[in-house]
């Protein structure tokens, strides 16, 4: 960048776009436990103290790009149930939700993390400010899917939005492991313990909607 210090509101928006699509760069790189303030200060050209004039933490920086990750994800699941449109096909809503997930895997793995590591270390104004953009999202997944299970009422809709997020976002690192895990799930005494995120999420969002729709 041409200056050393942003001092119009273009070119702040400039260096607090640098700072995310840093950050989003490493995050791509190496996951989350490589990503720092120091790493992402370098990434994006900056000294580490001009990233405090933006963001308050790095978990901070990390819950904008959450956000972005989210507003990518709706799109892909809104399109997957668009030809579910007034179906009840409970099966395929439930393969449509897991597919979008596993389609966008950076953002499967910091919904995994969001109350453990995320949401500490950030003030409760950051926490306010990342719920209330999420209401947006989620609306827009609760229209979507009542569109195509309209046997489904809107309060079981936001109920079942709540349980499979959690379901999915706990699944997604057990069928994602680190490597010393995966070597050690390949032994055949071990493979009870394996998760297939593709078998086993539609498996549990299938069961979930059936149970929400015996209610």
């Amino acid at each position: 960048m041409a200056w050393q210090r942003a001092r119009n509101p273009e070119q702040k928006e400039q260096r607090r776009t640098a700072i995310l699509e840093a950050t989003a760069k490493l995050f791509e790189e190496g996951g989350l436990d490589g990503v720092s303030l120091n790493a992402i200060a370098n990434e994006a050209g900056i000294s580490k103290a001009n990233i405090y004039r933006y963001f308050e933490s790095r978990e901070e920086i990390f819950l904008h790009l959450l956000l972005e990750y989210y507003q990518q994800w709706v799109i892909t699941l809104e399109r997957a149930l668009a030809p579910l449109a007034g179906s009840d096909d409970v099966e395929n809503v439930a393969r449509a939700m897991t597919a979008s997930y596993a389609a966008h895997p950076r953002f499967a793995s910091l919904v995994a993390v969001t109350a453990s590591v995320l949401e500490k270390n950030v003030t409760a104004d950051a926490v306010v400010w990342f719920k209330s953009q999420l209401l947006d999202v989620i609306i827009r997944v609760a229209n979507a899917i009542h569109a195509s299970l309209p046997a489904l009422d809107m309060e079981r809709t936001r109920q079942f939005i709540m349980y499979a997020h959690l379901l999915m976002s706990a699944m997604w690192p057990a069928a994602n492991p680190p490597p010393a895990v995966q070597q050690a799930l390949a032994r055949p005494e071990l493979q009870f313990a394996c998760v297939d995120f593709d078998r086993d999420a539609v498996g549990a969002v299938t069961t979930l909607l059936r149970g929400l729709l015996a209610q």
